[in-house]
């Protein structure tokens, strides 16, 4: 069978895993929603250029999210399945991208299966596959830029650079400057780490840096026209600048971050990648580009002031590469306590889970009964000891894929589904025809409640808020959506304005304390949240 048809049919087989279930997975808050919103009101005002939310044009992120999600929305309606599509789109495409390179550089389909195997049972791909995020489309072109860029310096292929250029325009068009400054800084260090001048002058081409001028500046030239300076200082200086100088989440800005969550996003296979890092250290390219790919993420976003989960994501690869060549030695002539860094860590992972699904009883929301996803991860473990003490070692990396796979249909289904629906406001739906007079959301703004419902509402915030040091006073600016202080409410309550309001469960105590509840009368209660209206 021919190269590109087993390609074509592995990215099914992972594009359909990744869309087990999402169809119900409503959008979530606060990340989720605003991408979805976003694009919402870019279709219905036919803007392909300019993102807008809450009717205002923002600058939060640059423009191929949405364009995903606008061609999806498009094409198979403004659906949950729809707002999803494009995460398990490139999930399955960043497979495919890390099947082909390690198939080309080895010749062989095992390793390729292999790591196709790893990356897409991974727990932080197998979660941003099916997120509403940037992250996936992201991963797949700073990937690419660094693959491409790696076989163009070391094997003198210039067409591989032109195309590194054009995929770092995707990663500039999906997240900003540092889709080309992140890659470039790590191909800059890598030629000189190994002091090769050949390598530092293939690095750059006229035909690629052309292509990625026009690529990029397809959509950054109109926007400035069309915007000018508030382009600049919303995209630019705020939302990349004040990101990276202060922190949004200062609670999360310690220096062992990353160090932590890289070998978690992992699972479970975080033993095998850094086993197989651990034994092909050394001087030769492969080794030293992709320590430096590894290193050089994490020291950079440690060097960040703004933390966030995703952020770490680019160092899988290289991880994920080492452990499928770990694995494919491994199977041929192995040692008996090297398999241990597949199993140990695979047996944690899932026992840990088993525990929580007991043990864990959220007080916001309820989980069905998680019997079964217990029994099913006991049994497994039972097996993967089982696989260990018999011998079985060829069969581990199966065993562990296959039930990893169905551990994650399980988990949608009896957690995500759950847990998504809480963090949606997707159950106040019903609510809008019992809505009288504007809308207030006290303290708290669910934007999914504008995506699922088109009804106009405002965030009533506390009056005479103090000025928050930190993240706030900076942060505060990026909340866009429309806000009323709680005086100028009772000021309109006077005048006999009808108003509803809904009021969280988590905030219904400080309502029933403050000025404005003897104003209300309870209407009725959707989920989490309390209806009074005038």
């Amino acid at each position: 069978m021919h190269t590109r048809i087993k390609l074509l049919l592995l990215g099914l087989v992972c594009f359909l895993f990744f869309i087990i279930g999402n169809a119900s997975l409503p959008v979530t808050d606060p990340v989720e929603a605003n991408y979805a919103l976003t694009a919402k009101e870019m279709l219905r005002h036919g803007d392909w250029l300019s993102p807008q939310i809450y009717g205002l044009y923002w600058y939060d992120k640059p423009i191929f999210i949405y364009w995903l999600l606008y061609l999806s929305y498009s094409l198979f309606g403004i659906t949950d399945f729809a707002a999803r599509l494009p995460g398990a789109f490139f999930g399955a495409a960043t497979v495919v991208l890390g099947a082909w390179y390690l198939h080309r550089q080895s010749g062989r389909w095992r390793p390729a299966l292999l790591l196709a195997a790893l990356l897409s049972t991974s727990l932080e791909c197998w979660f941003i596959s099916h997120s509403i995020i940037t992250d996936q489309p992201l991963f797949f072109f700073m990937c690419g830029t660094l693959l491409c860029a790696y076989i163009a310096l070391t094997e003198g292929r210039k067409g591989y650079m032109t195309g590194a250029y054009v995929l770092a325009a995707g990663a500039v068009l999906t997240k900003g400057p540092v889709g080309l400054v992140l890659p470039g800084i790590f191909l800059l260090v890598f030629c000189l780490c190994q002091r090769n001048r050949v390598y530092l002058r293939r690095l750059f081409t006229w035909q690629g840096i052309l292509l990625f001028l026009l690529l990029g500046g397809a959509w950054y030239v109109p926007m400035y026209l069309v915007h000018g300076q508030d382009f600049i200082n919303g995209f630019l200086l705020f939302n990349n600048v004040t990101r990276a100088t202060v922190s949004e989440h200062p609670e999360y800005n310690v220096w062992y971050y990353y160090f932590l969550l890289v070998p978690l996003s992992l699972l479970p296979w975080s033993g095998p990648c850094f086993y197989g890092w651990w034994r092909e250290r050394g001087r030769r390219d492969a080794p030293v580009y992709a320590t430096v790919w590894i290193v050089g993420t994490v020291l950079f976003y440690t060097a960040m002031a703004t933390k966030y989960p995703t952020y770490s994501y680019l160092a899988d690869m290289p991880l994920l590469l080492f452990g499928a060549r770990a694995l494919d030695r491994l199977m041929d002539r192995g040692r008996e306590k090297a398999w241990f860094c597949l199993t140990v860590p695979t047996a944690i992972f899932w026992l840990a889970l088993a525990i929580a699904a007991q043990t864990y009883h959220p007080r916001t929301f309820a989980l069905p009964s998680l019997h079964t996803f217990t029994v099913f991860l006991v049994i497994m473990t039972v097996l993967l000891g089982i696989g260990q003490a018999k011998k079985a070692f060829p069969a581990l990396p199966y065993l562990v894929t296959a039930g990893t796979v169905v551990m994650y249909i399980l988990l949608i289904r009896q957690v995500c589904v759950p847990f998504y629906t809480y963090r949606s406001a997707v159950t106040l739906t019903p609510c809008v025809s019992r809505i009288q007079g504007d809308l207030y959301f006290f303290h708290t703004y669910p934007t999914s409640f504008v995506y699922y419902t088109g009804h106009p509402a405002t965030c009533l915030i506390p009056q005479d808020t103090p000025a928050s040091p930190g993240r706030r006073a900076v942060w505060n600016k990026k909340y866009v959506y429309p806000k009323e202080t709680e005086s100028s409410l009772l000021a309109r309550l006077r005048r006999k304005h009808s108003v509803s309001i809904l009021v969280p469960a988590s905030r219904d105590d400080v309502f029933k304390r403050s000025a404005l509840y003897p104003q209300f009368s309870h209407a009725e209660t959707f989920g989490n949240y309390t209806l009074y209206t005038t």
